[in-house]
């Protein structure tokens, strides 16, 4: 990379850094964009981006096979150590015929579950032997955040084999009571089903998956669960009933009656969360808890999935909580306004 080009990427980086950014856009013929806080800010003192520059920053970043999968696919995500401090995620894809890079800023130190503002029902999940384990929300709500620290906890409280999954590598591990083995997919694992099915009959105490989108891999995480596995995995969703309600579709008419069994039996919590503004600036953490208790088992036993939300709404008792409440109550205690807690409420006319 030319020195001049090398010197913009670093001191774009490093602002970044210091302005406690989470993503950097590139596009070309615009200026570089950071989110601080979920407020996206133009760099306008900066050069505008040209297609020389991203070719550089890519032919840089990328070691020559990623080169031909980018090539190939139009887009790739890798993980890159930065700094002692910082690993980044750099999405490369193309729009218009242009390359564009996405770099997500990952702090090499994991936070507790305790700074995460979590229901703290989310901390059970650490003494937990078996089951499935599902943390949705839109990108960018602190999910992989969520998973990092859950995996670190049990890193330092129990010996466990613990083997992820992912795609890519974005917090790195140090072994500290359990043995922490990452599989990075493209690199060492084709893919999420074949990483899977390694797992099925291996000694692993712990599997965690960063993305599960396909019908198969749904399937398999249950079944890896139902074999006496902790299973925690990452599904886009809004919400946790769609949640349950994709994993309940993934099987086949001829299956639904052992998928009744099998999620009832297996699932153990479902996190849906988002990050929302605080009135005073920052953010805050807000989620959606579903688990199973007896009355959940029951109601997916039966098939009357459209009965859950109600169990939601009214199982506080068993660490429950549905999303609005949740945005109400920060309302009401003057950490976010309504406005904002009406953007993403699942019934803003509630409020």
């Amino acid at each position: 990379m030319p020195a001049i080009d090398k010197l913009q990427l670093n001191e774009l980086i490093n602002q970044a850094i210091k302005d406690n950014a989470v993503a950097i856009y590139f596009n070309i013929g615009n200026y570089p964009v950071m989110k601080i806080q979920g407020t996206l800010k133009d760099l306008d003192d900066r050069p505008i981006l040209t297609k020389e520059f991203l070719n550089i920053v890519s032919n840089t970043i990328l070691p020559d096979e990623q080169k031909i999968v980018l090539q190939e696919k139009k887009e790739l995500t890798i993980g890159y150590d930065w700094s002692d401090n910082v690993r980044l995620s750099v999405n490369f894809f193309y729009q218009k015929d242009s390359l564009s890079i996405t770099i997500k800023l990952i702090p090499v130190l994991i936070k507790g579950l305790n700074e995460l503002g979590l229901p703290s029902i989310v901390s059970s999940i650490v003494d937990l032997n078996s089951g499935l384990i599902i943390i949705c929300g839109p990108v960018s709500a602190g999910r992989t955040t969520t998973a990092a620290a859950i995996i670190q906890n049990i890193n330092q409280k129990h010996e466990k084999r613990v083997i992820t999954i992912e795609e890519p590598i974005e917090y790195q591990f140090i072994n500290k009571k359990s043995i922490v083995q990452q599989r990075e997919i493209g690199r060492d694992v084709n893919s999420f089903i074949d990483g899977l099915t390694d797992v099925i009959d291996e000694d692993v105490d712990l599997v965690y998956l960063s993305k599960i989108t396909k019908t198969e891999e749904m399937k398999l995480a249950l079944q890896v669960a139902a074999s006496g596995k902790l299973v925690i995995a990452i599904m886009d969703s809004d919400s946790a009933m769609v949640v349950l309600n994709r994993i309940y579709s993934s099987f086949k008419i001829t299956e639904r009656e052992w998928a009744k069994s099998l999620i009832s039996g297996t699932l153990k919590i479902i996190i849906n969360q988002r990050l929302v503004k605080k009135s005073g600036g920052g953010l805050i953490s807000v989620s959606e808890i579903f688990t199973m208790n007896s009355s959940a088992k029951s109601i997916i036993k039966s098939g009357k999935f459209d009965q859950l939300k109600s169990v939601i709404q009214t199982s506080r008792q068993d660490g429950m909580q549905d999303l609005d409440s949740s945005l109400e109550v920060l309302v009401n205690k003057g950490l976010i306004k309504p406005e904002e807690a009406k953007r993403v409420m699942m019934n803003p006319e509630s409020l």
